[in-house]
């Protein structure tokens, strides 16, 4: 991928993260349920995931070179906390 586009895809993605993490937060805020945290700890890890992608563009080239798997294992742990959110049932 050009480095310009990959400029642009990686802050979209910051900003997309950022945004839904306010939003969730906000809504945790409102509504105080566990679930909701969990999502917005799982957006918060995105925005994490953005930022250190977009330092590793802008940074020296051979730390860049190891973010795959640090952004793998940020991947697990959204997939994690997406799956306690929303598919594991409520304890009641």
């Amino acid at each position: 991928m050009p480095a310009v586009l990959d400029n642009l895809v990686t802050a979209a993605m910051t900003v997309t993260a950022a945004a839904l993490t306010v939003i969730a937060l906000r809504a945790w805020l409102y509504t105080r349920s566990p679930k909701i945290l969990l999502v917005a700890l799982a957006f918060c890890t995105f925005l994490l995931k953005g930022l250190m992608l977009s330092a590793g563009l802008f940074l020296t080239p051979a730390w860049g070179q190891n973010l795959l798997p640090v952004s793998i294992a940020l991947d697990v742990v959204i997939l994690v906390l997406f799956y306690f959110a929303v598919l594991k049932r409520s304890q009641r």
